[in-house]
């Protein structure tokens, strides 16, 4: 994600405020999974990723999950993501019909990008 494509709110230059990306589109996983969520919390959420993220925008590191997508069926890898449009990105083609397989897909993802576990640094 490059700063150009950043949207920050108006009066906001040279401010770790966060902005959204808005030139990237939701994949099918996505527009599921964010269709029923709160958008305040959401944006609750973001917020608190671009402080984990040392106010950058963009995917966090290290920082992966795994979400139920039907309920009791099926499980997709994701990662955090500090973005006020999308806090989260859901891999499409990590899906898997047991949780446990997709948390060890997660754990498998980190440690092939060589990524460990986000801190904040000061």
């Amino acid at each position: 994600m490059s700063n150009a494509s950043i949207i920050k709110p108006e009066g906001t230059d040279g401010k770790a405020i966060l902005g959204s990306d808005k030139n990237s589109s939701l994949n099918i996983l996505e527009k599921n999974a964010f269709k029923n969520l709160d958008m305040d919390k959401m944006n609750d959420l973001a917020e608190c990723l671009f402080v984990l993220n040392n106010r950058r925008y963009g995917p966090i590191p290290g920082a992966y999950m795994v979400m139920c997508t039907k309920p009791g069926k099926e499980w997709c890898v994701g990662q955090l993501n500090a973005d006020r449009a999308k806090p989260f990105v859901l891999f499409e083609d990590k899906v898997f019909s047991s949780s446990e397989e997709a948390q060890k897909e997660a754990e498998r993802i980190k440690k092939d990008r060589g990524e460990s576990a986000p801190r904040r640094c000061t």
